[in-house]
């Protein structure tokens, strides 16, 4: 077994693992450990596909990484806002 194919291992069983974790409610959507498992185990996987050439499976990965790191980038420029002060009545 290759290094490639050891990386695509490890992120098929790392995405449906999010997913599994998603699902049963232990993890958030739009928490960044989510968001990040994603994004990550989407880029192991597209290094696989990519080294075998195949080329749905690179696309896919692809998109499930670029959509995993726009949720990364949105949850860590949320960390450094403050909550508005509550208005109370006019």
């Amino acid at each position: 077994m290759s290094v490639t194919d050891v990386l695509g291992w490890v992120g098929a069983l790392g995405i449906l693992g999010a997913y599994g974790l998603l699902t049963v409610g232990r993890w958030d959507s739009a928490s960044l450990r989510y968001q990040g498992a994603n994004t990550l185990f989407a880029v192991l996987l597209l290094v696989w596909a990519v080294s075998i050439a195949a080329w749905q499976s690179a696309l896919l990965n692809g998109v499930w990484a670029a959509v995993g790191l726009v949720g990364v980038v949105r949850i860590v420029g949320r960390r450094g806002e403050t909550a508005p002060e509550p208005h109370v009545g006019d």
